[in-house]
Order: C-alpha cells, then structure tokens, then sequence
C-alpha cells in the first residue's frame, strides 16, 4: 500500500485530492474520492509518452495509452507556451488501438519544451511529462542577428533557454520581511540530517518543527519528479576543496534514459562543462560508473556560489560553496607543559565551521581539542588542552583555498619532581594579541553596507539598461566609394545593402544561362552558389553565395546589364571579372566590407572595384571602357587597382585609406595611366597600360615608382619600385628600351665570349624573416649577368640590392619576408646558377606563458614534478628538453610528451638531488629558441656540519659549537634543536632549540664530573635533518677519581666458580661511588684482565667470578668507579684454586618409580654432586646387573639404558656411588608391563532380593602383575547408559545393588594396570528370565500383590559450593507408596516455611531453588521423606564461596 497524501492542486474548487502513485514510473495520480464505487476506477497510463529528440522540419509525435472508468478524456499541454494551433499541433485517437496521438508536423526549435498529458475522469486525473528535444539544422538568417545583439547587449540569460529554479543574484527580488531565501530548501533537500541545524541558523531559521514538516512535503515532490528520470539517487556528498587544489561534489544515480540532458548551474546560471579533464575548460562532469563527480579547477574567489545540477528539468542535489579569507591570522604559541594553548583567527565571511589540522592531521572537538566559534561565525578557535611536548609541532586553519598556519612551542616544566608529572595548569597561552571582536564588528559593519550598495549598484544597473533599451535605435551604414564618379558610389551603395549572411539553403549550379533576364548561380548544399560564368544575357549575371557565406565568381558574362561577383562568408562577393557589358561591372562585396575584383569587364560605362568590409574596393582591372575605370574605395580609404581598363578616359587606381592609390596598370587609353597613391606616399603599380602617353610607375612610401611593365609604349618601360624597395620587373614591355637576356633552366649563364665561367654559384640557403640575406656568384671575368626569381628578372630596389664588384656579383634582401622565398637564378650569357631561398621564423614562445614558465616548480622529495610550455605549431620542429645543460631522455622516471601545440615533461618520485634548471629548446632549420624554469625538490636539511667543538666545560656550564649544514634543503633552516645523553644512560633528552643565525649552545644544567654526550639536529619547513653528534663524552669540570677499596678476601672456590667480597674505600673525594671495576692475574703472568666494564659497574661489595679455569690459581683485585671513572686499584687477593671442595656423594632429586610398555626401552637418569667423582655401581634386585643392561656416565650424571625390555626385567635396581669422602645408595623400582589381559567369563547370581553377584575368571596377568585390577561397568534397559558401578577390585566377585524386576541388565568386567584398560568381559543379560533365587509368598496368592513400600531415596542431594550471590539449585528423587510426606532442613531446622527458600516436589523430585546465596545460606541440609511405612532422608553440605 502507498501512503495517500492529500493535495489540493489539479482538482476542482472546495475538492480534496488523495495523491496515489501509479505503477508506471513517472505518472501522477490524483484521485478526487476517497472511495472509489465499486467497478469504477480513476484514469491511469499504461503507456506513457516516451522522451524524443529529433531534427528540424521532421514528424514529431507522441503516443500514449490511457485506462479508467468512465473514459478519460486526454489534453495535452506544454510548459513554455500553448498548443492550440492546429497547423503545429495535432491530437488524434485511435479506438482500435486506444492509442491518443500528439503530433508535430515540420517541428521546429521552437517547439523544444517539457509536455504535459492529463487524463481526466469525474474520479480522479492522471498525468505526465514528457520532454522533446529539437536538434537546429544550419545556421539561421533571422536568428543569428538577434543572438548576435544579445551577446553583443552582454544578455546571455536570454540566449541560454534552461535556467535554474534559484533566481540569479541580479534577478532576485527584493525579498519581504520574514521571507526565506529559496536556497535555503534547496539546500536542506541535498543535506544530511546533522546539517539541518547548521543551516538554519545560517537562514535564521527558528521554528524547526515548521521546517521539517514543510521538507518533508517538499522532498516528496522532488521524489516524484526525480523518479522521471532517474532512480537509485544516493551518496551525496556537498562540494569540498581536494587536496589537489580543485573542488568536486559528487553523487550516485541511474538515468532511466540514458539520452537525458545533464545541466548545471551556479547561482542560477547556466554553465558549460566538459566531460573530460583537460586544460580547456574550467568546469568538468565525469561519470565513473553510477557516480557523478563535478569538479572546477583554478580556483579563484568569484567560484564561489550555489551550485545545482539538474536533470532535464528536475533538480538533482545542491550545495553552496563559500570562499573566504583570513582578516586575522593564527600567530605562533609558546606554552609552558600541562598548559592550555589557543589559536585565534577571524575570517572575512560568516562561516560556520573551518578545518583545523595538527601536524597535518585532521583535528576534532574532543577531549584534546575544543573548536570554539563566536556567535556572528566570524571568529574561529582551536583549544590545545594540557599541552605536552608531543604536541609541538605546526597548526593549521583552512578555509576552502585559503589557509594559515603557526607554530606550537611547548616548553618542559623544569619545575616539576623529576620522573613525577607536573599538576595540570588552568592557565592559556596564545592568542593573536589583537582586539578579535572589534575586527570582527567592523567586518560585519563592512559585511552590511556591501549587501546594501550592491543592492543599490543592482537597481541603478536595471534602471540604466531599461533607459539604454529604450533609447537604442538600429543603425546602419553603408561605405561609398572614393571614386568621383556617381555611377560608382551608387553602385558600392547598393551592394553594401544587398550583403546578407548566407543560409544552408542548396540550390543547383546556374551556368552558362542564355537568357534576357537574370542569369545567377545556383546553391549548392555547402551554401554556396555555383559560379554564374558564361552567361550571355541582357540582364545581370550574379555569382551565387557559399556555405561559407560568399558568391562565386561572375566572370565571363557578356550582359548589357551589370556583372557582379557573389558574396562570401567572409563577406566578399567573388571577383566580377571578363564580363562584357555596355554597363557596369563592379567586384561583390565581401564579408569583411570589401569587393572582389571587377576586372577584365568590357564595358561602356565604368568599371569599379567592389567595396570590402575595412571600406576599400577590389581591383577594377581589365576593364575596357570609354568611360573611366577607377578602383574601389577600401576601408582604409584606399582604391584597388584599377588596372586592365581600355578606356579613352584616365584609368587611375583608388585612394586607399592609407592615402594611397590602387594600381592603375593594364589601361588602355589615350590619357595618361599612373598609379594611385598610397598613405606612405607611393603610387601603385601603373604597368601593362597600352597608351601613347607614358605608363610610369607610382611613387611607394620609399619613394620608388611602382612597376610600369608590360606597356606598350614610344616612351621608357621602367619597372616600379616595390614596397620592400625592389624593383619590379620590366619584362614583357614592347618598347624601344633595354631588353635582357634570358637564362637557361640549368641554372648556367650562357657565353658571352671570352669563354666565362662561373667559380662559386649558388646554393639554398635559409634566411631568418626580418633579417637580411645575401647571395654571391663568383665568376672567372669581368662580365655582366642578371637575376631571376621564379623566372621573373630583378632589379635594385624595393628592398633588394644588386651590386657588382668586378666579377663579383651579389644580391642582398635587406629584411626578408614571406614573399622572398622562391627559385633564384643568375644568368651571365648562357651560363647560369641557381639556389632556393626559403624566409621563415625563429620559434618563439609566448610572454605569458614564457612567464608562467619562468616561475620555479616546487615540489617535495618523493613527488612529481610537471612542466607544460605551449607553442605555435610548425614544421620540421624539435622540442627538447634540459636538466643541468644535460639533455634528457624519454624513460625511467622521466616522461616526455610531444603534442604539436604543447609539450610536457614528467619526472618522477623526485629526489634533492634533481634540484636544478629545467630548459626547453624549440629548435628548426631557422634558428632555436630556449626557455628555463627552475626545479626546486625540498627535503630535510642535511646533518649540521661537525665536529662539534667544545667551547667551555666547568663545573655547572659545558658550551659547544658546530657548523651550519652543507645541504639546507632547498629551504632555510629555521632553527637547530639539541639533545643530552648522561653517560651510562640510554636516554636521551631534548635540552631546547636555538636560531638558525645561532650555531652554538649553552648547557647550564650539568653535574661536575659527570660526562655527557651531545646531538644536534638541523630543522627546515620539511623536517628534522638527521643528527651530529659528539665523538666523546664531555666531563662538566675536571676529573675527581675515588681511593682503592678494601683488600678483596675470597668467600669459596669451585671448579667453576669464585666468589670475592670486599670493603668500600675509606676516601670516596666527596663523589658517590657508582660501582666498581674487578680485575683477576693468573698466577705466574703479570697481565691484569677487566672481569667489567666501566661502564657496566658491580654495584654490590662481592661478585662471583665464573671465568675461570679448573684447576688454575687466581689472584683479585677492586676499583672503585664515580663519574669521573676508576680510581685506584686495591690490594690483590690471596691466591684461589678454581677447584671444588671435598665432599660425600649425594643424589640431587632422583625418581624412585618408574613404569615402561614392554618393548620399550628403558632410561634411568640419576643426578649427583661428589668431590672427588666417585666410582658408580648398579644392581638388580641386590644382584650385578646382566651385560646386556647398559651403564653410561658422564660428569655428575649415571644412567641405565635397557635397549629392549621385557616383563622379566621388572625389579629394584640400586645404584651406589663411593669417593674417598664416604658412599651413597638410591634403589629405583621399574615395572615392565604391558596393557591387560581381558578377565575370563562373567556369571551372575542372585542370592538376595535386590542383589545380583556377579563373578568372573581372572586375567591371565593378574600373577604377573600385582598392581592388576579389576573394574566392572552396568548397562539397564531404563538409562541405556553404560556406568562405571565398581574400580580398583583386586577380587574376582562384585555385588550388584537394587537390581529392579522388569528391567534387563547388562555387566562389563576390564582388568586395568598402570598401562591401561584390556577388553571387557561381557555378562550374560540379566532380567525376568534370568536365573534368581524364588521368593516365598508365605501362602499369599500372587493376586493379591500389595504396592505399598516405605520412603527411599533414588537420587541424592549432591554437594554445592556456589560463589556468593549467584543462583542455586538442589534437588534429589524419593519413592514411596503411600507418597512420603517431604520436609527440607537446614542445620536441623525446618526452611519449609521459609520465604528466601523456593521448595516443589513433582512425582517425587524434590527441588530447591535459592535466588541469591548469602553467608548465611551454607551449611549442611537434608531432605526427609516420611510415610506410614517408614521413613528415608539424605543430607549434603553447600559451602558458599567469596
């Protein structure tokens, strides 16, 4: 059963709904009756409308089937607009297939929404939402300019159809006085339950009651709305800062359709994300299995926001991200031990919890640290409670990105009783030392008036967009030509009008059209119209546009009317050359507002360039008219050349905007044909101009004529000067002027008589753009030559020069460019050379990223260390990298990764000794180019540099110096910390820690003569180096040494052993004695030999000497040790023998019994001590022992070794040891045995009522073994229990008690000795049948058999000795006919009546129950059973434990 909620949304006014979930995920049900009649029903969908992303202009449609009774009706509807056209929207149903149709024919993007299907009955409505996506096809003609202006307008909210259900900070409303900001449940949706409280207060929520009824309403929504497109939504977890420095939020779901839109928003936003890493990108989605992870990298403070992520339109999860910034940093402590130590910052924003770490550990309030922060979230403490010295070390506070840390210091407690801890203080050290509450009001203040004018800043900014809006008006402009005629400043008019973007729309080719009217290029399906070419019409031959937004050319149209090029994506119409037509032939424009060429136009009117997008016209070339053939006006308010024209007029070239005149060459006319001038003051190239006048080149900005080649002229054919100063050249002219020859292909001059030669031709060569070059042909004589390049002559000028100097001749490009690459040739006759010169760069790197690159890597010992240098891609580059000027290879622990816009180098696990530079080299055929960077690897500082020198020793200082450390690590040494080791200790102690600056250490706590050993520490930011330590002990003072000791006297003498005593020396010098030193001389050696260490002194005043050597004589002597070490030796000893004293055999511990499996062998160890070793002897039984019994002896030990024994050598065996001392004798009794025997036959007999005798045969070894005996076990047919009933029988019979009529008996007689049980011997079955002894009835009929019998006692009480407090239980069975009366006592007093005791009887089981046993529960108790025929008790003792 689902819970039903009532809901009041989708029903009729006054109606109560019930809302019920549907078996199909997705649809909601609202039922508007509690009950339903019965074979009624409300609406349901057992088909629901499926999601749907389809292409522009196709069918769309949408089909469900519904059930319910009556019949629902169905109504679509969708979110964003409505649907009542019918030419766009069609509803259709199928009877026959109950299906409801919702169709979209030629769907357009538009029509991308979220839609809605209700079934409705008069019982209750169904409904569901589907989403249609609509994928765009091209680029819109319409569309793109109103884009345009609102990205242009900065109104990206408008271009951006998705939005969050959070309004944008600059949208929100001002909000009503008590009103919640709609963050707040958003968050509280995505929160953990220990975060509900932490929220509020940050809303200033109170009423908590309130707000989880309303969550819970709430999120019962959003579960419904989830449930359409995802299921299993879990493992949320809020947004954090990684230790990589990225930040991520994740959580875990299943897309029901995988198609789904995954959108995510900051702060209402919309925001683009990729789905890979990479560097492009700030923000990225990645899905790794059920897990969504969304990251950001580069942090920087406007990250932070509300951040959501959406499906389709459904709110997944959200959380806020916080940045904030430390105003008051944590500053360093110094605590005294046991002492409190306090941390304090304030942060710029409220913030309700920072994250403290200690020695890079997370900490946690608890009851070593208390996390404080002030009721506005502005200051933040972290309480170090009874601070120790393991609790030095750095601390740190993180807030997001940001962070601060400090040291702790803790000092020892020089105070406290050595080896005792010192009372814990109720003092705190710490602090920041500045007013954190006044910081902390004026933050907040500060904190106010920002909320305040941004407000303010928001309104002004609305109103002033509204006014702008308003006011704004299209403009549109429209660049005329700088010719002087009409005609051409009307027709660049009309063509800046009639420029448009190009569509997607495809159109056939359109060529060679004869016709009246308008011959145009069709589009093809790239966008662009195929060439209009050849068309002979009296109309206007246009070129089509392309995809990429430009018209092909219009060439060749022989039109009466006007040809002009099409238009491309650029903007540019495509050049309106060759037509002939009496009327205008003008350029088309292009994108960037400029014309193609209208050359080659045979025309009667005038032939101009089209206008291009930076305001110039294209070249009006070619073009034969009686008119006057100008160029067009470019943007920078020049005229391209208007070259080619025939015309009886002035062909000039267009004034650019530089100033300068197009090219006017090519004009046939009988004017004058010049170029126009340009802004740096030269005229273009006037050449191939067929006049009577003069064709002259124009003046370029170096002041060189541009070329005049190719005219047909009475006058001089010069070539022009080009803009680089060189010369153009002047071949091809028909003119009575100077022609020069030609050279052949080899690349050799031809002869010219004299028979010259060529010494030093030329060769290819590489030249640096920018930078001069120079070629040189040595020839064998004086004789003049020429030079080509790509076939064409060259000259001096426009940056060439051409020189000869003798039979030298060179050619020298003073700043070479692109233009200058090419096949040069020198021709001298018919002998000539050739060589390919090829301009290109240097790489280059750039600044930016030059700079990035210049900054120092970091890392520490054991990381990775990573450079990344980007690139312009080129040809024939290599990339190499440098470590050190040493060129590093791919492998190892070096990765090297070429892309062609990047390269990367990777070293890995990096040690302090890849400390150093980094350098890339970009190199190809033109030159190299280099970059450095610095690898900076920090590691513990290496160990301080010794040996440490001794300064000052007296008798309370010691000083001593060394030396800084060679290696600090990469990072300064902050400070040197010292620790102290007191000779014949192993401990060592911290003494404190001095500056870096400082490399010396005054040790103020010593004791005169006493030693002591030092180690100093270096330590950086890393660590602590490792130590230096001093190479001996230091004495605080001079050294004060003790008297000799007491004679040494010799205690006793072993073989093994001798044990000295002494006295203490009378003159200790006022030093305490820490022990003593033994020496030991062998006699006739005069070599004293240390028996200790002075370092391991004898503490006592006798010692036992055990390295001795038996039989040796030895002679002692003692010194006495203090701090200073051994004093004066004593006197030596008498003379010891290391030998034992005489004395009388004994046996040390021997074991008087033992009991061997025959077979076995036998092993008789006995220890004894005897001086001098005695002669050892053993007996059998008081006789000599056989020869095949073995004796060994070794020192202080005998043993007797039976390799194989047998029953027969079971006996006493004595062994007797006899010296010169006296003797001894020890017997020891061993028994062979093996296991039993079983016994012969069982028989049974009963001889009195009640009793059985049961009798068997005896075990075969019963006369060889006397510690034989017998145990007999019974089976009855009631228990069905063997029992053990007899043990340890050394008889042959046994009396069976309370053998019971009708019950079968069963015996087992086993024969045991020290070696184990034997077989049993199994009893004939005893019962009804069995034999007994007859009963005489004294004349009583067996009919009138009487019942009765007197109490007895089937179980006993057991003993009891339960520990006190516990539980107990007693019980025992009586028998009796009649039933017995029970009575239990205690101590002979009767507890019947007792209430601590808890008494039953059932079918004569007497219990007894105790709860708890007390003392005076103990004691002896007994159960009596008594009826008219006697009486039966039994008595056990209970002993309570402690």
């Amino acid at each position: 059963m689902f819970k039903r909620t009532k809901v009041t949304d989708g029903t009729a006014t006054g109606q109560v709904g019930f809302r019920k979930k549907s078996k199909v995920p997705g649809v909601m049900i609202t039922q508007y009756i509690e009950k339903l009649p019965e074979g009624k029903s409300h609406p349901d969908f057992t088909r629901k409308p499926i999601a749907l992303t389809i292409q522009e202009g196709k069918f769309a449609f949408f089909k469900a089937i519904v059930t319910g009774d009556p019949k629902p009706t169905v109504v679509w509807s969708r979110n964003n607009g409505d649907v009542s056209d019918p030419a766009r929207y069609q509803s259709k149903y199928d009877p026959n297939s109950n299906e409801h149709t919702f169709e979209m024919p030629h769907v357009k993007p538009d029509q991308a929404d979220t839609y809605k299907c209700f079934a409705k009955n008069e019982y209750g409505q169904a409904m569901v939402t589907v989403v249609l996506n609509v994928i765009e096809v091209g680029f819109k003609m319409t569309k793109a300019p109103q884009q345009q202006a609102e990205v242009a307008n900065c109104n990206f909210k408008k271009v951006l159809k998705r939005r969050s259900k959070v309004v944008p900070k600059a949208e929100e409303p001002e909000k009503k006085e008590g009103e919640i900001d709609p963050k707040f449940w958003e968050l509280l949706m995505s929160a953990d339950k220990k975060d509900y409280e932490r929220i509020c207060a940050e809303f200033g929520v109170t009423d908590f009651r309130w707000m989880l009824k309303k969550l819970n309403e709430m999120k019962r929504e959003r579960e419904e709305e989830q449930a359409e497109f995802v299921k299993n939504l879990s493992d949320l977890k809020p947004i954090h800062i990684n230790a990589d420095g990225t930040a991520s939020f994740e959580l875990e779901f299943d897309l029901l359709d995988p198609s789904s839109s995954i959108y995510l928003y900051k702060d209402g936003e919309m925001i683009p994300y990729t789905k890979e890493l990479g560097d492009k990108m700030k923000h990225c989605l990645r899905k790794v299995g059920r897990k969504y992870i969304f990251s950001m990298r580069d942090l920087m403070p406007e990250d932070a926001g509300f951040y959501q992520l959406d499906v389709e339109d459904v709110n997944m999860f959200s959380t806020d991200f916080k940045m904030v910034d430390f105003l008051v940093k944590i500053q360093e402590v110094k605590a005294m031990e046991r002492e409190d130590a306090v941390f304090e910052c304030v942060i710029s924003a409220p913030l309700s919890k920072l994250m403290w770490f200690g020695k890079n550990m997370p900490l946690e309030q608890g009851d070593k640290y208390d996390i404080e922060v002030s009721e506005d979230k502005l200051i933040h403490r972290l309480v170090v409670k009874d601070c120790m010295v393991v609790d030095k070390g750095i601390y740190a506070a993180c807030a997001g990105i940001k962070s601060c840390n400090a040291w702790l210091v803790v000092e020892a407690d020089k105070g406290a009783p050595k080896g005792k801890k010192s009372a814990r203080k109720t003092t705190r050290a710490g602090g920041s030392g500045t007013d954190l509450q006044k910081v902390a009001q004026e933050q907040q203040q500060k904190l106010d008036k920002e909320r305040e004018e941004r407000k303010e800043k928001i309104k002004a900014a609305r109103e002033a967009a509204a006014e702008a809006a308003a006011a704004e008006e299209p403009e549109k402009t429209a660049d005329s030509g700088a010719g002087k005629d009409k005609g051409a400043a009307v027709e660049v008019e009309r063509i800046d009008k009639t420029s448009v973007a190009a569509t997607t729309t495809v159109a056939g080719d359109s060529g060679s059209g004869h016709s009246a009217g308008k011959a145009s290029g069709g589009a093809k399906q790239d966008g662009s119209h195929a060439d209009a070419g050849g068309g002979h019409s009296a109309g206007k031959a246009s070129g089509g546009a392309k995809q990429d937004g430009s018209h092909a050319d219009a060439g060749g149209g022989h039109s009466a009317g006007k040809a002009s090029g099409g238009a491309k994506q650029d903007g540019s119409p495509a050049d309106a050359g060759g037509g002939h037509s009496a009327g205008k032939a003008s350029g088309g424009a292009k994108q960037d507002g400029s014309h193609a060429d209208a050359g080659g136009g045979h025309s009667a009117g005038k032939a101009s360039g089209g206008a291009k997008q930076d305001g110039s016209h294209a070249d009006a070339g070619g073009g034969h008219s009686a008119g006057k053939a100008s160029g067009g006006a470019k943007q920078d308010g020049s005229h391209a050349d208007a070259g080619g024209g025939h015309s009886a007029g002035k062909a000039s070239g267009g004034a650019k905007q530089d100033g300068s005149h197009a090219d006017a060459g090519g004009g046939h006319s009988a004017g004058k044909a010049s170029g126009g001038a340009k802004q740096d003051g030269s005229h273009a190239d006037a050449g191939g101009g067929h006049s009577a006048g003069k064709a002259s080149g124009g003046a370029k900005q170096d002041g060189s004529p541009a070329d005049a080649g190719g005219g047909h002229s009475a006058e001089e054919a010069s070539g022009g000067s080009r803009q680089d100063g060189s010369l153009a050249d002047a071949g091809g002219g028909h003119s009575a002027g100077k022609a020069s020859g030609g050279a052949k292909q080899d690349g050799s001059l031809a002869d010219a008589g004299g028979e010259p030669g060529i010494t030093s031709g030329l060769s290819d060569i590489l030249a640096t753009r920018g930078q001069p070059a120079e070629l040189t042909v040595k020839m064998n004589t004086d004789c003049d030559g020429a030079w080509f390049k790509d076939g064409e002559p060259l000259k001096s000028g426009g940056g060439i020069s051409i020189t000869k100097d003798a039979n030298i001749h060179k050619l020298t490009i003073h700043s070479c460019r692109d233009t200058d690459s090419g096949l040069l040739r020198f021709v001298s006759g018919d002998l000539s050379t050739e060589g390919r010169i090829t301009v290109g760069d240097v790489p280059e790197f750039d600044e930016d990223d030059l700079h990035k690159f210049s900054k120092p890597v970091i890392v520490r010992v054991g990381q990775n260390a990573a450079f990344k240098m980007p690139f312009q891609p080129q040809e024939s580059l290599t990339v190499s990298w440098f470590k050190d000027g040493t060129e590093l290879k791919d492998g190892g622990g070096v990765k090297i990764v070429r892309e062609p816009n990047h390269s990367r180098l990777l070293l890995r696990d990096c040690l302090r000794s890849d400390t150093g530079e980094i350098k890339i080299q970009l190199k190809n055929p033109f030159g190299a180019v280099e970059a450095t960077s610095q690898l900076i690897v920090l590691d513990r500082p290496g160990p301080p540099e010794g040996p440490v020198e001794t300064v000052e020793t007296t008798s309370s200082v010691i000083e001593i110096k060394w030396n800084p450390p060679k290696d600090d690590g990469g990072s300064a040494v902050t400070n040197y910390i010292i620790e102290r080791q007191e000779r014949g200790h192993s401990l060592w102690t911290k003494l404190g820690d001095v500056s870096a600056e400082k490399t010396s250490f005054r040790d103020r706590n010593v004791t005169h003569g006493k030693k002591y050993s030092y180690r100093i520490y270096a330590e950086n930011p890393q660590g602590l180096s490792d130590s230096l330590e001093t190479a001996d002990s230091i004495m605080a003072g001079i050294m004060i040494l003790s008297g000799p000791p007491g004679k040494p006297k010799v205690v006793s003498t072993s073989k093994t052993c001798i044990n000295l005593t002494w006295t203490p020396p009378e003159d200790d010098k006022g030093v305490p004695i820490i022990g003593y030193q033994v020496e030991k001389r062998k006699k006739d050696t005069n070599q004293w030999l240390a028996l200790n260490a002075i370092n391991e002194p004898i503490e006592d005043v006798n010692y036992a000497v055990k390295d001795v050597t038996e039989g040796a004589e030895y002679e002692f002597r003692v010194s006495a040790i203090n701090e200073s070490g051994a004093g004066d030796a004593s006197p030596p000893s008498a003379m010891a023998c290391a030998k034992n004293p005489n004395m009388r055999p004994c046996f040390k511990d021997p074991e008087d019994f033992l009991v061997v499996r025959a077979g076995n062998s036998v092993r008789v160890k006995i220890s004894y001590e005897a001086e001098p070793p005695p002669h050892i002897t053993w007996l059998k039984d008081d006789e000599p022992i056989a020869p095949w019994i073995n004796v060994i002896n070794t020192e202080g030990m005998s043993q007797l070794v039976i390799p194989s024994s047998k029953r027969s050598d079971s006996a006493i065996y004595t062994i007797k040891a006899k010296n010169s001392v006296g003797e001894a004798f020890f017997d020891v009794e061993v028994r062979v045995t093996d296991e039993p025997k079983c016994p012969g036959p069982v028989e049974l007999e009963q001889t009195v009522y009640g009793k059985v005798a049961v009798s068997w045969v005896p075990s075969p070894d019963q006369e060889l073994d006397d510690r034989l005996y017998y145990v007999v076990s019974q089976h009855d047919s009631n228990t069905r229990m063997w029992k053990t009933v007899a043990d340890r029988l050394f008889a042959n019979t046994y009396t069976a008690h309370n053998i019971l009529p009708g019950i079968e008996y069963h015996f087992r007689v086993y024969a045991k000795n020290d070696m184990g049980l034997s077989d049993p011997s199994q009893s004939p079955t005893w019962g009804a049948n069995s034999n007994r002894v007859p009963i005489s009835s004294n004349g009583v009929s067996s009919m009138e058999i009487s019942f009765e019998r007197p109490p007895s006692i089937l179980v006993p009480l057991k003993v009891h000795t339960p520990p006190k407090g516990y539980q107990l239980y007693m019980t025992c069975a009586v028998r009796g006919c009649p039933t017995p009366n029970v009575s239990w006592y205690l101590n002979n007093t009767c507890i019947n009546s007792d209430k601590n005791y808890y008494i039953t009887n059932s079918c004569g089981v007497c219990s007894m129950y105790i709860l708890r046993v007390r003392e005076n529960d103990g004691g002896e108790y007994r159960v009596v059973a008594v009826n008219s025929l006697g009486k039966a008790e039994c008595s056990t003792k209970l002993t309570v434990r402690d």
